[in-house]
């Protein structure tokens, strides 16, 4: 008989905090597992019974420690609880404390690290600014972006600024556009997406820049300049497109409809 993934569940459990077992003990009467901080809780009330036969016969001397199934519970591998911003570690659950403490991906860790680089970048602009060191318009656009994505406005804008070569404009004006959007300066950035849309020969990205601009509508209360923008958008997508983007379209259609009939 082969046992299943959710009897192993419900071993490794406690069925009074619904979590991983820790510091097991196993009644005597019926044989359950416990956290033993939840049974000695439990048992501390008026009515000493156990919690799953309801046995009276049930004191805190007569529950039995198993040492077995705390060491396969502690040797579980876990992922990291920072797995969503990168760690790819896994963990046996009696080292999972630890090495959360110590995880590079912790947020703490991270913005540190973020502060770190941007004091780096920083310091990286203003030598360049004072000729004591070269940077390549392509480094130049790696911290344009890198600025913008810590909020750094100034000096994400500064740094397009100081590109030279052109070869790459649609990039420049679009991450442009995206600077004036994060600062509130939506005219000017509807214009920068509107040049960007004019130099796109893929529809893909004509669709991008047609959902930016009707956001952008949107935040405006403009609604029927975003109903055309939008429709614009949808109008590009394959017949049998049934992919995220077109869902994003339909429903931006849809609150647009909404705002309109309020």
């Amino acid at each position: 008989m082969t046992a299943k993934k959710s009897d192993i569940q419900r071993l490794i459990e406690c069925c009074i905090c619904c979590d991983y077992l820790t510091d097991v003990r196993e009644t005597p009467c019926c044989h359950q597992l416990f956290c033993n901080t939840c049974i000695q809780s439990w048992l501390k009330k008026p009515t000493k019974n156990c919690p799953r036969c309801r046995s009276t016969t049930l004191t805190e001397q007569s529950l039995l420690k198993n040492v077995v199934v705390q060491r396969f519970v502690d040797n579980l591998q876990f992922p990291c609880p920072y797995a969503l911003q990168g760690c790819s570690a896994e963990i046996a659950r009696c080292d999972l404390l630890k090495h959360k403490r110590l995880c590079s991906y912790s947020p703490d860790k991270l913005a540190n690290k973020h502060r770190l680089k941007l004091e780096e970048s920083r310091n990286l602009l203003l030598r360049y600014k004072e000729g004591k060191t070269h940077i390549t318009d392509n480094a130049l656009f790696d911290l344009a972006k890198l600025f913008h994505t810590e909020h750094d406005y100034d000096n994400a804008k500064e740094c397009l600024q100081m590109i030279k070569d052109q070869d790459n404009l649609q990039e420049i004006i679009i991450l442009q556009a995206q600077i004036e959007r994060d600062t509130n300066q939506y005219d000017k950035a509807l214009e920068l997406y509107t040049k960007a849309y004019s130099l796109s020969n893929s529809s893909s990205q004509r669709i991008e820049l047609l959902t930016a601009k009707g956001y952008l509508l949107l935040k405006k209360a403009q609604y029927e300049q975003a109903k055309d923008v939008f429709t614009q958008a949808f109008d590009l997508l394959r017949s049998d497109d049934e992919s995220p983007t077109k869902v994003e379209l339909l429903n931006a259609l849809g609150l647009i409809a909404k705002k309109c009939s309020d």
